[in-house]
């Protein structure tokens, strides 16, 4: 059953699963997939196995993750919301304060990494590293106002330099943002939700991840007839898994000509059906609750804003080290990407205590004050 606490904490577990992906992906773009005969890579490609790294199924299930969890605590009792409980300031300063300023951090942090990278040479590896991982630094001149506007977050440059996974936090912080609104027109007909989403998308020029926020919180609206229905029918849950597990990893499936929002839709209907399941699974909850995953769950926005620079900064070292050790491609491989990981979330365990917790309070401070 959903708790009745605002904070569901194996829900944290899933955010923690999809930053890991995210993590993979980019690991993989920079030094490739572990195994390099044709087959092998088709498989771990163009198949359900590539769910580990696939960073843009993991990017659909975040944006619907969010809107469940923003929007639940406004349908604990029936199905329309309690908008009594809105208080649109707080709600605002709050997001900016979880969202905008441990970002803003990160950045001030990287402008220092990105110009001692710019001084140095990339470090030769027995592992080839791709283009793209050698020049997400070095191949783009930054400017004092190219910093600025990264900065900003909520309306990105064309090009992302030192944060290039940003452009997924001003979307969200975006949608976030106009939560209220989604909350005021649920309060009068879904069709009406739904209208002014296609309005929005198609007119006004919004992300059409709004979608992916709208489902999430169709979801945490309908979530106790969700978790009456499937917790009580085993058979129709496990469909409803294998279903959602079979849209999300559709990503490298599908043929490109459907177009990318397909893509994305497809793989944001099959994080919503996953929602939908965990939510009504005790057992699928006592694996979520795992103490390591609750752990990088907890720092998962960390690790997400961290783990660009580690890449680029840290793993190279990492491999040249382990070459000490060993030079068999696929060791490497394997243990570069485990101490990648592990020094991720080694500092996003540091960053979460040192900028996330007194971020999130300062934010709860001037709420506190404003309202005085």
């Amino acid at each position: 059953m959903v708790s009745n606490n605002n904070h569901i904490a194996y829900l944290d577990s899933i955010r923690g699963l999809a930053a890991l992906a995210v993590i993979n992906e980019h690991f993989v773009i920079a030094y490739g997939l572990p195994c390099k005969d044709q087959f092998c890579q088709s498989i771990l490609d163009f198949s359900p196995l590539h769910f580990w790294w696939d960073g843009g199924a993991a990017v659909s299930m975040f944006f619907v993750l969010s809107g469940f969890v923003l929007a639940l605590k406004y349908f604990r009792l029936t199905q329309h919301p309690d908008i009594k409980n809105l208080q649109l300031m707080p709600y605002v300063i709050g997001r900016l304060f979880r969202i905008w300023l441990p970002y803003v951090v990160l950045v001030v942090m990287s402008v220092f990494l990105y110009r001692y990278t710019l001084q140095s040479p990339v470090l030769k590896t027995l592992l080839m590293t791709s283009d793209w991982v050698n020049t997400l630094w070095r191949g783009h001149p930054l400017s004092f106002m190219n910093m600025i506007q990264e900065a900003f977050l909520l309306k990105l440059p064309p090009v992302v330099v030192l944060l290039p996974q940003s452009w997924t936090l001003s979307i969200e912080l975006v949608l976030s943002l106009l939560l209220p609104i989604g909350l005021l027109l649920a309060e009068q007909c879904l069709a009406w939700l739904i209208f002014f989403s296609f309005i929005a998308v198609f007119f006004l020029g919004v992300t059409p991840f709004l979608w992916h926020f709208l489902l999430g919180l169709i979801i945490a609206r309908h979530s106790k007839q969700i978790v009456d229905y499937l917790s009580q029918r085993i058979l129709q849950r496990n469909g409803v898994m294998l279903l959602g597990l079979a849209l999300m990893t559709s990503g490298n499936i599908i043929p490109n000509i459907v177009g990318e929002s397909v893509l994305w839709i497809t793989t944001g209907l099959g994080a919503g059906l996953i929602i939908m399941v965990v939510l009504s699974s005790k057992n699928i909850q006592s694996v979520l609750s795992n103490v390591v995953l609750r752990q990088m769950g907890k720092v998962s926005y960390s690790a997400y804003l961290l783990h660009m620079a580690v890449l680029i900064c840290v793993t190279p070292y990492l491999l040249c080290s382990l070459e000490w050790v060993t030079q068999n491609q696929q060791i490497l491989w394997l243990g570069g990407l485990l101490l990648t990981i592990t020094v991720v979330q080694l500092l996003a365990c540091l960053f979460y205590y040192v900028l996330e917790i007194p971020s999130i309070n300062l934010g709860k401070k001037l709420i506190k004050a404003l309202k005085e």
